[in-house]
């Protein structure tokens, strides 16, 4: 842990080349101090493995980590190790003032994104990391050096551009972030929807109802329940009770059609179709052949022998 006096650096001392905006690539290393600022720091570590001194809190860094570093918050970058045969720890720095974040507003477009990252870039009580998992960022910081370090006609809304689109990508990465967070409980929350299903299959069900359950719209718990079963509501709520209609064939002797009622069919025609149909094969059939124990039958029916 650094305990020594936090250093400040000012903007004023490295905007010389367009004003707004000062882009390097560093190889990190233990001489530079602890160190605070009045700008925004946007930190990428394109290279090698290390620590980030941030406050209080000492977080290992490897490539493709993104740290957005606040105004006064105090920071630095150490290698892993002093050795010079270890492989370097690379960081790309972006620095503004946060000045610029409110001309930049009109590019974006769209207040609540310019002011949820006003917001996250300025706070110092939040400094946050991201991950970089498609390498958009680490294209982004390459073409911004690359231009800052030889500009040309149109260099300085060329970098605006850039900068924007940092942002923005900034911004979709932190979204993503949210949205698995929210995805992760959604999943919990279709796992108990599975399990009721497979409790109450028999009893009359609708989408509608399975969708209230989750505080989901009737449009989003099918594309949902899509996406984890592999199968339509209805596909998958015959199955089920198909399935069921199976088990009672084999371990009772009660009358098709009482089979057929509870397993949730209250039409006997509907039932002989879906049963054909899944399992290839009459329920009078089906329990023909599973009353022979040396033959065990293979059923469609998720794979699985039934």
């Amino acid at each position: 842990m650094l305990t020594r006096p936090s250093e400040q650096y000012k903007g004023e001392n490295y905007f010389h080349k367009n004003g707004f905006l000062y882009v390097n690539r560093a190889e990190e290393n233990f001489h530079l101090p602890l160190h605070n600022h009045d700008f925004i720091e946007l930190a990428y570590v394109a290279e090698g493995k290390g620590f980030h001194h941030i406050g209080e809190r000492v977080v290992p860094v490897y490539k493709g980590m993104l740290f957005l570093l606040p105004p006064g918050m105090s920071h630095v970058f150490r290698p892993s190790t002093p050795s010079r045969t270890s492989p370097p720890l690379i960081v790309y720095n972006c620095i503004f003032l946060p000045s610029l974040l409110l001309q930049l507003s009109g590019w974006i477009g769209d207040t609540r994104i310019s002011d949820h990252l006003e917001q996250r870039l300025t706070d110092p009580s939040a400094p946050e990391s991201l991950f970089d998992s498609d390498n958009v960022i680490d294209g982004l910081f390459r073409n911004l050096l690359r231009e800052y370090e030889l500009p040309r006609s149109g260099s300085a809304a060329y970098l605006q551009s850039l900068l924007v689109q940092l942002l923005l990508s900034i911004y979709r990465i932190m979204k993503d972030s949210q949205e698995a967070i929210i995805e992760g409980s959604a999943s919990v929350a279709f796992h108990h929807v599975l399990n009721f299903l497979d409790q109450h299959a028999h009893e009359p069900l609708s989408l509608a109802q399975l969708a209230e359950r989750c505080s989901w719209s009737e449009r989003h718990f099918s594309r949902v329940f899509k996406q984890h079963t592999g199968q339509t509501f209805l596909h998958y709520i015959q199955h089920l009770r198909i399935k069921k209609s199976c088990e009672l064939l084999r371990s009772s002797q009660l009358k098709i059609s009482h089979i057929a009622e509870e397993s949730g069919y209250k039409n006997m025609d509907a039932f002989l179709t879906h049963f054909k149909r899944i399992t290839g094969m009459t329920p009078r059939e089906y329990r023909r052949m599973v009353q022979e124990p040396s033959k065990p039958i293979t059923s469609p029916l998720h794979n699985t022998t039934i």
